[in-house]
């Protein structure tokens, strides 16, 4: 018998849920494409995760890092392996998605583009993006194991935006 869900609650992450935020990234370590990053990390970059919860018991986070006022990244989007399959992802994406104000930039790597297509956002270069931009993913990079870096800087990842938007 699967697991019951009550009811699911979309909301921006306080510093209580670092460690829940933690945990199901931690529990999605298997997936290569999805970069892990450290509890300080989360507390520092606190004000950009929104959660999703269910009965209080959080299963399911992203992010919103905003590099410029005008250039915003959807990243970290990461749902409990027992709850896959609930729409928990796109409820992240779309939380993400309706916080930026109109003629920003909304843009993610992703090795799932099919996925995120699906949610209405298109290949582009990276090279559209602003090198300070480029050079803050690359310092990401390099905060993953070594095992993971290759992959991350010779393609595994594939750069998208919202059409019709700024960049």
């Amino acid at each position: 018998m699967g697991i019951q869900f009550e009811q699911f609650t979309v909301r921006r992450a306080v510093e209580a849920d670092v460690e829940a935020i933690h945990r199901v990234l931690a529990a999605n370590a298997a997936d290569t494409s999805l970069f892990q990053q450290s509890k300080g990390r989360i507390r520092r970059d606190l004000s950009d995760f929104v959660v999703v919860t269910d009965a209080g018991r959080l299963v399911g986070r992203a992010a919103l890092h905003r590099h410029r006022r005008a250039n915003a990244e959807i990243l970290a989007v990461a749902v409990d392996p027992v709850a896959h399959g609930h729409g928990i992802g796109t409820m992240l994406v779309r939380a993400c998605m309706a916080d930026v104000a109109g003629g920003t930039l909304v843009w993610l790597a992703t090795a799932k583009p099919a996925y995120f297509a699906r949610h209405g956002f298109q290949r582009m270069s990276k090279w559209r993006l602003p090198p300070q931009v480029v050079l803050r993913k690359l310092k990401l990079v390099f905060e993953q194991p070594v095992r993971r870096r290759l992959p991350a800087l010779f393609g595994r990842h594939t750069f998208m935006r919202l059409p019709g938007q700024r960049g």
